[in-house]
């Protein structure tokens, strides 16, 4: 799935139609932006938070964007805690860390803070989670709330089950093989994402390529999506080089299913790129007192999925990218 960062910028604008011009830059405002999706999912043990903030002031905004005190929150400013609500008590809470990151900003400040901690024993999806961000300086209090999705696994597949993506025996308009995927929606699960990650060694190195599935709305209680052999191994070749140079070994394939909830289809659907002549964008949040999301996925891994051995000679003899 990919990221969402959001930033803020203002800049002034002269309506002359009006007799009153307006002075964006006349007071400023504490504006916390929030992401955060909890992850109760496999190898998900170290959750992290986003928080950052709107900028405004009097110079340039691309010029103000490289300052780090521009987009961050001092740290040391800021009390961040995570609390575990069941039959509306708090049972628990943890309080998170502020680590560093460094990125590649481009037009932003190349530091980045996050806020972290340890899962153990810490979801469940039995309860509600609140989270509570209290600037100690200001007194301002951001806070969000969710529920988590409940455990999911894939309906069908056994140990030992073997994906066939091409049969050599057919006309060779049916040659070409596919696999419906289906599953049944679990608690508070509204989208999910299928990704194939293809596994094999180049020249001793372990590569892993991703091939990304339609989001998938849930409606109704059974969903599936459809792998389909032709477009798997177009994705093969668009993403594996012909090099002559390169010996290459098949290793397996993972399933990943990511699980959504409603409020992440809601934020996803409302950032994506506008492309009709109507330019405003709609805005969605479930932060109280500040910008942004705060929700819940869940990520399940099915590894080393099989090959059937038509497919996996079809590699091999026909693909063209050196796999013995």
């Amino acid at each position: 799935m990919k990221k969402i960062y959001l930033i803020l910028s203002v800049f002034a604008v002269v309506f002359t139609a009006c007799e009153t011009d307006f002075d964006v830059n006349a007071t400023w405002e504490e504006v916390t932006v929030v992401y955060g999706l909890l992850d109760a999912g496999d190898g998900k043990e170290v959750q992290q938070i986003k928080i950052s903030k709107a900028f405004l002031g009097n110079m340039d905004a691309l010029q103000m964007a490289q300052y780090a005190d521009s987009i961050n929150f001092d740290p040391n400013d800021l009390d961040v805690k995570i609390f575990r609500i069941k039959n509306n008590e708090v049972i628990d809470s943890n309080t998170l860390s502020a680590v560093t990151i460094i990125r590649d900003g481009d037009l932003f400040n190349d530091t980045i803070i996050i806020y972290e901690f340890e899962k153990i024993d810490f979801l469940k999806s039995d309860s509600e989670y609140e989270l509570v961000i209290e600037n100690k300086v200001s007194g301002n209090i951001v806070n969000g709330s969710t529920e988590l999705i409940g455990n999911f696994k894939f309906d069908g597949l056994s140990n030992d089950y073997k994906f066939g993506f091409y049969n050599p025996l057919l006309a060779d308009s049916a040659k070409y093989r596919s696999k419906v995927l289906n599953w049944n929606q679990f608690t508070n699960g509204k989208i999910y994402q299928v990704d194939m990650i293809f596994k094999y060694r180049e020249n001793g190195d372990t590569i892993k390529l991703i091939w990304s599935q339609p989001l998938v709305t849930s409606n109704g209680n059974v969903m599936n999506t459809l792998l389909e052999g032709e477009k798997f191994f177009n994705f093969l070749r668009a993403e594996i080089d012909t090099s002559s140079t390169k010996i290459r070994h098949f290793d397996g394939i993972d399933l990943m299913m990511t699980v959504g909830t409603t409020d992440l289809e809601t934020y996803i659907n409302v950032n994506r790129p506008i492309t009709g002549i109507v330019q405003q964008r709609p805005q969605f949040t479930n932060i109280n007192n500040g910008i942004g999301i705060f929700s819940s996925r869940f990520t399940h891994v099915r590894s080393d999925v099989i090959l059937n051995k038509d497919t996996k000679d079809y590699l091999i003899d026909e693909l063209d990218r050196n796999f013995e």
